[in-house]
């Protein structure tokens, strides 16, 4: 039977178009949500004076968009963010919903990109599930319209990945240049995404070797060195210092791995400032210390910590190896680890839509079977190990929820796999592989909803009042800290920032009981014992002010605002002397 071409044809048409709407689906889904989002949470303080993380990056960029371009020091943080949104803030002015909106838009993009993933490594139809899944994924939609690198680092690793399968399926050349630009430029977001240039070129070599096209690969490693090396070439015009990326490394190892560390999330050591305004500098002057030597350079101080890290690994192994196997586990974990801010504080405080749409905990379970049946059925191989090396790395450091974020894309995929297997098992009534993979998902459900962690939004509501404060909204600011109280109210510094709350607001004696609080709490606390200080002047209560204020003093000699309350008791009990 001859099948006329011109059928052939309306088929191929129908095909390409049944393809496209499916792309238009998927985005149009993904933007329709990020935008009902975005509405919703538009009157948070944290989107419209944030602190933190997102404060750092948005003052670096301000600098930067007013022609610090070079800079002037080696990059400690990963550069790309602040340097494209000082290029939005020079062509759309420091609008920052219009940056969330761009961001929402190419989380938006990136949908489509994880369907292309899906599509290549698998199939169309996992491609689809994945595609949409992403399109409702609450995380990725919650990062997106924050201050923060997430949301690019995301979309660069999954535009390389899509990149780095198109080019081991037809070799072109465009394809595998930009595919190491892309990789390049994802490595300025996240440090550790270094490591994938070498697996994929492993991957890349044999595949391309098949083809008889193996000298290509050089236009993918040409790609990643151009982008790279640039980075490197100016950290050491500037600093005189070659360091790759960011001189950070062994600080963040330290972070995740030091003695007193024992759940594997962010916890600083006893002598820095966890706050990105400080962090560098007590990394370095505590280094510095402790070596007894001035103007190291920032790989010096990077290789100091990596050298404290192993050494203190080595006094308890055994707690190196208990909190390793936790972050491995943790990795696998439903609960979002937040830093800066907390997507179930927002699900709680601003968004009805966070609370519908699809998290890890349900994702989970699926995608480790896929994982699974990729690796038996020799599927995906490159993907697999993706996942394996984003795992061990991230779980060297230390865990949050933006940080796996980054792996999402492509367990998505894996996602899809499963639910695709699953399904054509029942279909082909294939019962007992069917059961296998049920009993599967059921072991990792387990796994990925046991309770690791103790969940709590103290510091999240704690710095949701300083958000507030930031926005002059003082009292709700006070209603923050009071929740933030009521999750843990042995924190002194929520104590003293009540008390500034209650300050603002004019409440002087409830003022004066929160600081008395902090005081009581940790006296070695400057602030606590400004405030306190400052309140009992206010009453007239000098000579109880003046030994608080000399306490302040002695904390923190460089606080000059204790110094002029100071010097005004002095006035009222010495009248006679300003005369």
């Amino acid at each position: 039977m001859v099948i006329p071409s011109g059928y052939l044809e309306m088929i191929e048409v129908k095909t390409k178009k049944s393809k496209l709407i499916i792309l238009i689906v998927i985005f149009l889904l993904a933007l329709l949500v990020r935008i009902v989002y975005l509405i919703e949470v538009k009157d948070s303080p944290i989107l419209t004076h944030p602190g933190l993380d997102m404060q750092a990056y948005d003052l670096w960029a301000q600098r930067i968009a007013q022609g610090e371009w070079l800079g002037k020091k080696v990059f400690y943080q990963s550069p790309l963010y602040p340097y494209l949104l000082a290029l939005f803030y020079v062509i759309f002015g420091r609008k920052l919903f219009v940056i969330y909106f761009i961001q929402l838009f190419l989380g938006a993009l990136d949908c489509l990109l994880i369907y292309g993933i899906g599509k290549r490594a698998f199939n169309e139809r996992v491609g689809m599930i994945a595609g949409l899944v992403s399109a409702l994924y609450a995380p990725f939609i919650f990062y997106q319209a924050l201050l923060l690198k997430t949301y690019l680092g995301i979309f660069l690793i999954d535009l390389s990945i899509f990149l780095v399968l198109g080019f081991a399926e037809d070799a072109k050349k465009a394809k595998g240049f930009f595919a190491g630009i892309s990789l390049g430029l994802s490595s300025l977001v996240r440090d550790n995404f270094v490591l994938f240039f070498f697996w994929f070129f492993g991957w890349l070599w044999l595949k391309l070797r098949q083809k008889g096209l193996l000298a290509r690969i050089w236009l993918f490693a040409s790609g990643f060195v151009l982008i790279v090396g640039a980075c490197a070439l100016r950290n050491y015009i500037v600093g005189r210092d070659f360091v790759l990326t960011t001189s950070q490394a062994g600080q963040n190892f330290y972070i995740g791995n030091h003695l007193k560390n024992f759940t594997g999330t962010y916890q600083s050591p006893d002598f820095v400032c966890a706050n990105p305004f400080f962090e560098e500098n007590d990394f370095r002057r505590e280094a510095e210390k402790r070596l007894g030597r001035s103007n190291l350079k920032p790989s010096q101080i990077s290789w100091f910590w990596f050298k404290q890290s192993f050494k203190e690994i080595r006094e308890e192994p055994s707690l190196f190896v208990q909190r390793l196997l936790l972050k491995m586990a943790l990795f696998w974990n439903r609960r979002e680890i937040a830093d800066n801010v907390s997507i179930y504080l927002f699900r709680r405080e601003f968004s009805y839509l966070l609370r519908y749409l699809a998290d890890f905990g349900w994702i989970a379970p699926f995608a480790l079977l896929g994982l699974c049946l990729a690796f038996l059925r020799k599927r995906a191989g490159v993907l697999l190990g993706f996942v394996s090396i984003y795992w061990l790395s991230t779980s060297a450091f230390y865990i949050f929820a933006r940080y796996r974020l980054a792996v999402v894309g492509v367990v998505l995929c894996f996602f899809g796999f499963a639910l695709e297997e699953i399904y054509f098992s029942a279909k082909k009534r294939a019962w007992r592989e069917f059961l296998v993979m049920i009993l599967g998902v059921l072991i990792f459900g387990v796994l990925s909803w046991a309770p690791l962690l103790k969940p709590t939004l103290d510091y999240a509501y704690y710095n949701l009042g300083n958000a507030y404060m930031r926005s002059g909204d003082y009292g709700e600011a006070i209603l923050s800290y009071q929740k933030a109280i009521k999750e843990n109210p042995s924190q002194a510094e929520f104590w003293t920032n009540l008390g500034k709350a209650l300050e603002r607001k004019g409440l002087i004696d409830d003022a004066l009981r929160a600081y008395k609080k902090a005081v009581k709490l940790n006296a070695s606390s400057a602030l606590a014992q400004f405030g306190l200080g400052k309140m009992l002047f206010m009453r007239g209560e000098l000579e109880q002010a003046e030994n608080h204020l000399k306490k302040a003093l002695e904390l923190n000699p460089a606080m000059g605002e204790a110094k002029i309350y100071l010097q005004m008791i002095q006035s009222k009990k010495h009248p006679s002397k300003e005369q």
